[in-house]
């Protein structure tokens, strides 16, 4: 009878073994899923970043070529009107109204920059749209007096819109560098 009873003492640790080892194994299991679980939605929110990320950075790069489509259109206009200017001929009142109305485009899409972000390119933007804006409208009122003006009042109108179209090729320059900076990831923050 001995060996009836270590037979069963030896069945009763195997199936004791056994219910242990299953749990051991369902608990594995179970932490097993729960850490693949984890690194899958880790992998979910840095696709979801990534994917994020490179929207808003194709948006700011619109947003950069339409600023630079604006600024092209008006300064291709800008310039016929005061080389006409510098040449003592008023600037026909269509062709103002065409450059004063580039003024709102160039303001509309340097505005989508805020939502875009960083400040930094925001405010690139800024400073050439105001920039922009003095310049046509120092032209403008060169132009509403061209037909009167002496040539010394001549020469004064086209130092000052020299030296402002100075001022605003700086800071299409800068916009430019700002804005390829934060395109190419050179901007902490961006």
């Amino acid at each position: 009878m001995d060996q009836g009873w270590a037979g069963l003492l030896a069945g009763l640790a195997g199936l004791l073994g056994a219910f242990v080892g299953g749990l051991a194994a369902v608990r594995g299991a179970r932490i097993g899923a729960e850490t693949n679980a984890a690194a899958v939605r880790q992998q979910v929110r840095d696709e979801a970043l990534w994917a994020h990320q490179q929207w808003v950075r194709q948006e700011r790069q619109k947003a950069c070529l339409k600023v630079m489509d604006s600024y092209t259109n008006f300064h291709m206009q800008a310039q016929q009107g005061r080389d006409q200017l510098f040449a003592g001929i008023a600037v026909d009142d269509s062709a103002m109204q065409s450059l004063q109305q580039c003024i709102p485009e160039l303001a509309g899409t340097c505005s989508h920059l805020a939502l875009l972000g960083p400040s930094a390119i925001h405010i690139a933007g800024g400073v050439l749209r105001d920039k922009v804006a003095r310049f046509a409208t120092t032209m403008r009122l060169w132009n509403e007096d061209a037909a009167q003006l002496p040539d010394a009042a001549i020469a004064e109108w086209a130092d000052i819109l020299h030296d402002e179209g100075l001022e605003m090729k700086a800071a299409y320059q800068e916009f430019l560098s700002t804005s390829q900076s934060v395109l190419l990831g050179y901007v902490p923050g961006n």
